[in-house]
Order: C-alpha cells, then sequence, then structure tokens
C-alpha cells in the first residue's frame, strides 16, 4: 500500500532516538517546515491526517495491536501455513509488540499540532484540533506505556520506568529542542498521569466542539471511552465507571442486538475506528489475510477448503471456541470452521473485506460494548454487584443468552469471561491478563508466562539503546 505522507513525518522521525541526525538538530526550523502554513486550522488539521495515516500502519492499528496480543496470550494459535508471528507464539525473547517508532512518530507530529494550534485564535474548529491532539498523545502514551512498563499497581521488583515523556514541539520559537529529544524513561506514575492528564484536558476541549468526528476520529465521546480503559487498567474503579457512565448516556446507540458481524461490517455500536479506503488497503499484509483466508466452497463436512485468498498466518484457539454457548450465542456466527493442509482451524469473521475488497476493514479502536464491561468490572470491584450484574446482563442478552444471577467472585469471573468472548481477536487478550497482573494463558502445546517474567514487557531494541544513552532497558533485556 502507497502512503502520501507530510513530509514533516520523516523530518521528525529522524529527529526521534535514531543515529546521525546531531547536524539535523543544527538545522533553522524554517528550512524544513513551512511554518506559516502549519500554523493554521488547515496546517493543523493537516497534521491531523498524517496522525491517521500513521495510526493506520500494519505496526500499529493496521494489524498487530489487533493480533500480536492475541498470539501472545490464548485466543490466537499458529496455523499449519504461519510465515509470521512464530516468536509471540512462543513467547520468544525480543517477541512482542514493536511499536516504539511510530509511536514516537505519532507523538511529534501531535506535538506539533498542540504547540500551534494552542495559540490560533480561539474558535469551535481550533479547539477541537486541540483537544483532538491531546486526545490522540494520552492513547498514543496509554499505548506505549502497556507495551513497554508495567501497570500502576503491578510492578515487579519494584522496578517503575515506564516510556520518556516528549510533551514539547521538536521546532518551536524558531528553533529546535536540542538535548530534549533524548529523554530518560519517565515512571510508571508520571506516564499514567500524563495520559490521563491529555485525555481529561483533549475532552474538555472536544466537548461541544467535536460535531462531524465521531466515529472516523477521536471525538469527546471516544476521549471519555478511552479515560474508561485507561482507569479500568490503572485500578481507578471509581472514576471508571464515571467516565463509563458519561458514554453510556451520551452514546447515540445502545448496544446492538443485531447480527454480530454488523458490528464490524457497518460500524454498529463503534465509538471509534479507523477507516480504510481502497488506497489504504494492506492486501495480504491485512487483518482479514492474517486471520483467515477469503471463504471458498465447503466441503461434505461443512469446512471451507482452505483454497481463497489470504495468508492465514492464525486461527482461533480451540480453547476459546469451547468457551462459546455455540447454539445460542450470536458471537459464534462470527467464526468460521475450515481445513488447511488437512488439519481442523477455526477463523474469525470479523475482518473479513466488509468494505468491499479482500483486505479492506475498518478498525475498531474502542465499542460501546467495551465500555459497558469496563464498568461492569469496576462495580464488580467496587462490591457493587446488583449494578455489574445488570451490565454483563445487558450484553448477555444482547448477545441472545440469558440473564445470569451471579454475584461476589462468581460475578467478576462471568464479566471476565465476557469480556474474553466480546473482544476476541480485538487485541486485549493479552493486556486484560497482564493488567490484573495475571499469569499469561496460552493454547495447547505452549508453556503459560508468569506475570513476573521479563518477557512480559517488550524490549527496547538496540537501535533506540544506541541512539539515546539516556534510555535503561527493562530488566532481562
Amino acid at each position: 500500500m502507497k502512503k502520501d505522507r507530510i513530509y514533516i513525518i520523516l523530518v521528525l522521525s529522524c529527529l526521534l532516538f535514531v543515529t546521525g541526525c546531531d547536524k539535523m538538530l543544527e538545522t533553522k526550523s524554517q528550512t524544513l517546515l513551512p511554518q506559516d502554513k502549519l500554523q493554521t486550522e488547515a496546517g493543523c488539521e493537516a497534521m491531523l491526517y498524517g496522525v491517521y495515516d500513521l495510526m493506520q500502519e500494519t505496526t500499529f492499528y493496521g494489524r498487530d495491536i489487533l493480533t500480536v496480543p492475541e498470539v501472545l496470550a490464548d485466543n490466537s494459535r499458529l496455523s499449519p501455513v504461519a510465515s509470521r508471528y512464530k516468536g509471540q507464539a512462543d513467547n520468544r525473547i525480543g517477541s512482542h509488540l514493536d511499536i516504539w517508532v511510530e509511536s514516537y512518530e505519532i507523538i511529534a507530529l501531535l506535538n506539533e499540532v498542540i504547540e500551534y494550534a494552542e495559540k490560533l485564535p480561539e474558535t469551535p474548529k481550533a479547539k477541537a484540533i486541540w483537544g483532538e491532539a491531546l486526545a490522540l498523545r494520552g492513547l498514543t502514551y496509554f499505548n506505549l506505556a502497556r507495551v513497554y512498563g508495567r501497570e500502576p499497581g503491578h510492578l515487579v521488583d519494584n522496578f517503575d520506568l515506564c516510556v520518556p515523556l516528549i510533551l514539547k514541539a521538536f521546532f518551536y520559537d524558531g528553533g529546535p529542542m536540542g538535548e530534549e529529544v533524548y529523554p530518560a524513561r519517565a515512571t510508571v506514575a508520571e506516564v499514567w498521569g500524563q495520559i490521563e492528564k491529555d485525555l481529561t484536558e483533549g475532552f474538555s476541549l472536544l466537548k461541544g466542539n467535536d460535531d462531524g468526528l465521531m466515529p472516523k476520529r477521536m471525538g469527546a465521546l471516544a476521549t471519555q471511552a478511552i479515560l474508561s480503559r485507561v482507569y479500568l487498567y490503572e485500578g481507578k474503579w471509581k472514576e471508571c465507571v464515571e467516565a463509563s457512565d458519561y458514554v453510556t448516556t451520551n452514546a447515540p446507540f445502545d448496544l446492538y442486538g443485531g447480527t454480530y458481524t454488523d458490528i464490524f461490517s457497518k460500524g454498529e455500536e463503534t465509538i471509534f475506528y479507523l477507516y480504510f479506503t481502497n488506497s489504504e488497503n494492506w492486501g495480504s499484509s491485512s487483518l482479514q489475510s492474517i486471520n483467515g483466508m477469503m471463504e471458498s466452497e465447503l466441503d461434505s463436512e461443512g469446512y471451507d477448503i482452505g483454497k481463497g485468498v489470504g495468508d492465514a498466518d492464525l486461527c482461533v484457539a480451540e480453547e476459546l471456541i469451547a468457551l462459546f454457548d455455540q447454539k445460542n450465542d450470536l458471537r459464534f456466527k462470527a467464526f468460521r470452521k475450515a481445513k488447511i493442509n488437512g488439519e481442523k482451524v477455526w477463523w474469525t469473521k470479523k475482518f473479513s473485506g466488509w468494505q468491499g475488497a479482500f483486505g479492506l476493514d475498518n478498525v475498531p479502536v474502542i465499542r460501546l460494548s467495551e465500555v459497558v464491561l469496563n464498568r461492569a468490572e469496576a462495580q464488580a470491584e467496587l462490591k457493587k454487584d446488583t449494578e455489574a450484574l445488570a451490565d454483563v446482563n445487558e450484553l448477555r442478552t444482547k448477545r441472545g443468552l440469558d440473564a445470569v444471577s451471579f454475584s461476589g467472585a462468581e460475578l467478576l469471573n462471568e464479566i471476565l469471561l465476557q469480556r474474553r468472548l466480546e473482544l476476541a481477536q480485538e487485541g486485549h487478550r493479552f493486556f486484560d491478563l497482564k493488567r490484573r497482573g495475571e499469569t499469561i494463558s496460552k493454547p495447547a502445546g505452549r508453556t503459560p508466562v508468569s506475570y513476573e517474567d521479563f518477557r512480559v514487557v517488550a524490549r527496547i531494541s538496540e537501535t533506540q539503546m544506541d541512539a539515546n544513552k539516556n534510555l535503561e532497558n527493562n530488566p532481562g533485556y
């Protein structure tokens, strides 16, 4: 897929933790950036489009943020023809998500937008741009924090380093940042505090000014939805409930009770997704290709014969399939059975080229069902069983299941089960185990990974360590 990128991305990428950029730092910013054009609403919005472009990359939301966490844990396994993800399937040293460079490219652009938008005339459009940039920066630091660090309250051996916080534009007041481009890692508390700050400040600017952003861009509702997820990770149960309440009260839709795949084909109940056009289709590297093949003919047993287009590196773990009420649960229809090289496998239908071409799918970042599950878990942790039960039963009944009457630990386990079933193959499973300090479960034939194991957090690459001598790597690397 050919990507048309704003030139600033290439400049700022070079500046970020990459060797051989000292001369770049000496160059006057006006020779690199048409600042008179960027310091306008149109210029800032153009940079935001560059951010969404970067978020679509296969190392980011275009694929790996959804696929890798499933195979690092126990929702996905390797198919008989897999050529990718073999290291992640075994949790090998260094085989994890690798989002460092992409994330800081995004942050570099967002810092420019924030720098300029703050100085624009105070119009609703300018406020929305400023708020959107802050909220997206909060989301980006959230992803960095959960990949390269431990969650608050779940440190191991008191190691509390997270990721570097870069909050200033590389070019400001006519000159470059200089040595500030090589910061040390901030602490877990500092980074998560900044995530909250960016999202809450972004929300205050977006609220009432974000017409037309939802669902293809980060608006006020999406910002609160992401906040509900952030608070859940932090174990801030009361704040999670409050953020979730805002979303469920203000969402223009309820949980969807129709055909389950409509959520992915039509965007039902989706608060924020990344929109892909034909020119942005990753094809053989897409979510559809990685998770299976296009439908072909069925054999006498009703199995797809596995002759369609697609690399089919991953299939759904049988342990996950066994958890579904296959007769009544509407979500089970989002799977299909196939045979590949004579082996029976299951494939997800969540990414099936729903936008009209093989590999062309919009990618959900957050859905209403997740927010309801966030709140249910938080209420259960607060010992508010009545409220938690109401949330999980609302989801169950929308998915074709009967209501339950659990309480206490049994209720919490049901909520966590429904979370696993609902969000399968969307990039949550590994992180849901990690944020709770639990052992990382694996499919049959693979070895579980204890939470304390150093492989649970990603390593910082040798390239970044060499380029920035102020960095300290995670223990074990």
